[in-house]
């Protein structure tokens, strides 16, 4: 019973060093944001990788809003270098209940070949209250 109680701890001694190692190796990724605003309400985020100077295209956001003020959907893409062009990376769409004060979202992976956002669906409901915490 000793054996494996001490294998277990250097084994834990070891994941553990490993961990540190692998962090010190891989140096801190630097990301710029550019984000675009209509009435003060951001419209799209785009997230670039900068490498010594140098600004790669990673992910960019766009943001719908209700009349009412509040978002309606977001859309991620992710950028693709081969194309040269934006992908369609998931969609999650936001309705309220003033009744129930509640926050219903549904959140969908990009389907290349339906070309809908209709894999690994999922949806949640959020109080209203949690609003300023989910977007900002």
């Amino acid at each position: 019973m000793k054996k494996y109680g001490i294998t277990t701890v250097f084994t834990l001694i070891a994941l553990f060093v490993c961990s540190l190692t692998m962090n010190a190796v891989s140096p801190p990724r630097n990301y710029i944001h550019d984000t675009k605003e209509e009435n003060g309400k951001v419209i799209s985020k785009t997230i670039f990788l900068n490498e010594d100077g140098l600004l790669s295209k990673e992910v960019k956001y766009e943001f719908t809003y209700y009349d009412s003020g509040k978002v309606a959907e977001k859309k991620a893409y992710r950028w693709n270098s081969r194309k040269n062009d934006w992908t369609p990376f998931y969609r999650t769409t936001f309705t309220y209940n003033t009744e129930t004060g509640e926050i219903h979202s549904v959140y969908g992976i990009w389907n290349g070949k339906a070309n809908e956002y209709n894999l690994n669906v999922q949806e949640i409901g959020l109080p209203a209250s949690d609003y300023e915490n989910i977007f900002s």
